[in-house]
């Protein structure tokens, strides 16, 4: 009796923690430590080659669960060396992975395949991608030693107590497979499905299995392609990897990778076929999103950095970052986000992370510089945003969008306002002293008439007197809004009634329009510390915007409310066109008018107007619902007295121009 039967556990303690091989073929060593970090973590053995001679004196020794093999290498190159190992009886059923950066041309990729690689991934490829491809290739090889160890194991014993026995311990050992497993004859005729792929498809024990019946379980996408695979596979005694999906009983299809390999008895002879099934359906749909995700962000114009929160290390960078730091992806990854974020020191960059990764804030936005490779620097706005991952310590996701233009634009923008800003001011300055020279002498002409403006020159005159009255003021108008950007626009605040004031108002507008009914409500008598002459102009904008804005007419109501000693709401109410919602923060604006020119003016007397009301502490708004007939009411409101209107000493209310 042998050491073998003599310890029968020594295979099983081997089976307890085994261990497949990998090969990794690369002529230059960088290459091979990179791929020995990324597969270090499945706890595999590891053997490098620098050369596909070397490959293949190494595939002499040992068998492998998978070879990862460079394209590229001098001598013989990888499709010349895998080529060679599907030669050999020995090796031929080893998955081949390619890792290449040479080309992405789809006749390169096929002629990988056509080598008889399994997958072929291009630099620079993911990490996680490609140790999870692996990983499952060890999975199947571990599985398939595991079944040849037991075959081994049985064949040892006795003849004939195994032939009495060996049903009843194959039925347990498989039945003990957590994955489906199915075993055929030498003809591919399949005799048997295990405990596991009859609970994942919904079927009796005393299901009629056969391949057709299987395939009945396939997805009808994939029913032909896996029909054509396991006969060329029975026919050609080769073993097979694919990936299908498998119905379960539920109806859903869900992704296997199946191995099938041929059994043989110990004189060498092909006596079944033994084939296992893995669900990757997770992880096939994980690499799909992944690279769907990937495949998105490349085509993002904005530069995405990923980077870990404990060593701000940039574990993925888009094609946009790249174009935007004047680098490339390689050179990028790698690097600390720090060598990219030129105005923050690591201090000063954690205290802007630490509220994301407290979920304080959802996202941090802000303006920085990035630094390019050169030194260089290019203005940006970055979003900044934490995703956690588990357990794990999670990501940061920065998307930075290069605003050279948006400033080179806003910059221009500026200073064309500004410079309308100061011609509008000086042409302003410049026409008051015409039309004050026009004013003098039409009033001097209608002096010497006497008065007698009901026709002829004495019409012309009165019409020409109203007309430089209107010109005045839309100069003074714009004088106004000059002085507003300038910070300018002095107050000269005394106390006055408040009431008295709206009374004069009204009844100097009323004259405008014998259409128009104005309405007044306000106290007895209001007292308050303002600037008359300013109170005045707003209260004569807004009744003169309500009757413009009410061509038809109708009803203008002024009402005053006296809130305490603290202020004062005056209101100012029409029946008139109304104001569109969309247009309502327009109309504050300088130029900014709700309906165009229909209805005349320049659109500045209430940005002038809400530059006065601020001026004295308070605020206006409008409310409207911008229905015609329903019209629009302008809120003011006004302290009565501050402290700080009591301390202000008596200005000038006209800045000299």
């Amino acid at each position: 009796m042998n050491s073998t039967e003599h310890t029968p556990e020594r295979p099983q303690e081997a089976a307890a923690s085994p261990r497949a091989a990998i090969l990794m073929v690369d002529d230059h060593p960088a290459n091979l430590l990179a791929l020995e970090a990324i597969l270090e973590p499945l706890g595999q053995d590891l053997v490098k080659a620098t050369s596909g001679e070397e490959a293949l004196k190494q595939l002499l020794q040992r068998d492998f669960a998978v070879i990862l093999m460079d394209v590229q290498m001098p001598g013989l190159d990888g499709f010349q060396t895998a080529a060679l190992i599907k030669q050999r009886e020995r090796t031929r059923t080893i998955p081949i992975i390619f890792l290449t950066a040479l080309s992405r041309d789809a006749a390169h990729v096929f002629k990988g395949y056509a080598h008889g690689a399994v997958d072929y991934l291009l630099k620079p490829f993911d990490p996680e991608i490609l140790r999870s491809k692996v990983s499952v290739f060890v999975d199947l090889f571990l599985k398939e030693q595991q079944l040849q160890r037991q075959a081994a194991l049985l064949r040892q014993r006795d003849r004939e107590a195994l032939e009495r026995q060996s049903a009843l311990r194959y039925r347990r050992l498989t039945e003990a497979l957590p994955e489906p497993m199915w075993a055929a004859r030498a003809d591919g005729s399949l005799t048997y499905a295990n405990r596991a792929w009859r609970e994942y498809s919904g079927h009796h024990e005393g299901y009629e299995l056969s391949l057709s019946s299987f395939l009945m379980d396939v997805h009808p996408a994939d029913r032909e392609r896996m029909r054509t695979v396991w006969s060329d596979g029975v026919v050609q005694v080769q073993s097979s990897t694919q990936e299908f999906r498998l119905r379960r009983k539920d109806g859903v299809y869900r992704w296997h990778l199946a191995r099938a390999v041929p059994e043989h008895d110990e004189h060498g002879q092909l006596v079944g076929w033994l084939a296992i099934a893995t669900d990757i359906d997770d992880k096939r749909r994980a690499e799909e999103a992944l690279g769907r995700f990937k495949t998105t962000l490349d085509a993002t114009l904005d530069c995405v950095l990923m980077f870990t929160p404990d060593t701000l290390t940039l574990a993925y960078a888009n094609a946009g970052a790249a174009k935007q730091l004047s680098s490339t992806v390689e050179e990028l990854v790698g690097l600390s986000v720090l060598e990219v974020e030129s105005a923050f020191d690591e201090t000063g960059f954690r205290k802007l992370l630490a509220p994301l990764m407290s979920g304080t804030l959802p996202s941090q936005t802000y303006s920085t510089n990035h630094r390019r490779r050169d030194g260089s620097e290019v203005p940006v706005e970055v979003v900044l945003q934490y995703v956690a991952e588990g357990e794990g310590p999670g990501r940061f996701i920065s998307v930075a969008r290069d605003i050279t233009e948006r400033q080179r634009a806003e910059t221009a923008l500026r200073l064309a306002s500004e410079a309308k800003d100061a011609f509008l001011a000086a042409a302003s300055h410049e026409l008051r002293t015409p039309l004050a020279a026009a004013k003098g002498h039409a009033h001097l002409a209608l002096l010497k008439l006497g008065g007698q403006t009901e026709a002829g020159p004495g019409k012309s005159l009165q019409i020409i007197n109203r007309q430089i009255d209107r010109m005045a003021k839309l100069v003074e108008d714009l004088l106004d809004i000059s002085r507003l950007q300038a910070g300018r626009l002095s107050l000269e605040l005394e106390p006055f009634d408040l009431s008295q004031l709206v009374l004069e108002t009204r009844d100097r507008m009323a004259v405008l329009s014998q259409t128009h009914e104005l309405k007044v409500e306000v106290p007895e008598r209001l007292e308050g510390t303002w600037d008359r002459g300013r109170l005045d102009q707003v209260l004569t904008n807004l009744l003169s915007n309500a009757i413009r804005y009410s061509p038809e007419g109708g009803q203008v109501l002024v009402r005053v409310v006296a809130e305490g000693d603290s202020g004062v709401h005056l209101s100012v109410k029409d029946q008139g066109v109304g104001i569109p919602s969309e247009k309502q923060r327009l109309i504050f604006e300088r130029f900014g008018r709700a309906h165009g020119s229909k209805y005349g003016g320049l659109g500045l007397g209430l940005t002038i107007s809400q530059g006065i009301v601020e001026q004295h502490g308070g605020r206006i708004w409008a409310e409207s619902t911008g229905t015609v007939g329903q019209g629009s009411t302008f809120n003011v409101w006004l302290p009565r007295r501050t402290e700080a209107q009591a301390a202000t000493p008596t200005e000038s209310s006209r800045t000299p121009s």
